[in-house]
């Protein structure tokens, strides 16, 4: 599989850490946010999590803050990436929930940020969402073949 590589502008790795200062201070009502969208959009995958709600939050949140952390050297990223993506492929996750995933990040970004959020910042995230995405299902394909919905 071919190496995604990012092409976020330095105004989009801008605006991605500086929305997120504004994420980090709601971070425990963020992350049951994002869940929240996330089960409302695919109940169906909601079985699929069956740790603690309150100890998934707080994982999500954990790489999510590593993330943005690291936007501006994203290959630091590469090896927890691809590991998580070997976990994700364990737990059942498909190619087509990543497309879930990213509407309800999106939605509690929006949400989060209320009238702060525009085009822009949905740009950015989106973008960087996507290298993200692409580089947890390349860790799923190192093993097995990623099962399409």
């Amino acid at each position: 599989m071919e190496r995604v590589q990012m092409e976020l502008t330095v105004v989009e790795k801008h605006t991605i850490t500086s929305t997120f200062l504004l994420l980090d201070q709601a971070e425990k009502s963020f992350a049951k946010l994002f869940y929240d969208c996330l089960f409302e959009l695919a109940p169906m995958i909601k079985p699929m999590f069956k740790s603690d709600r309150q100890l998934i939050e707080q994982h999500f949140f954990i790489i999510f803050s590593t993330a943005v952390g690291n936007v501006t050297h994203p290959e630091s990223l590469r090896t927890t990436l691809l590991n998580l993506g070997e976990r994700h492929r364990a737990y059942g996750v498909e190619s087509c929930h990543f497309g879930i995933v990213k509407s309800a990040l999106l939605l509690a970004i929006q949400h989060e940020l209320k009238g702060q959020c525009n085009a822009n910042i949905e740009n950015a995230w989106s973008k960087y969402y996507d290298f993200l995405a692409a580089t947890i299902q390349e860790g799923m394909l190192s093993q097995s073949h990623i099962a399409q919905c």
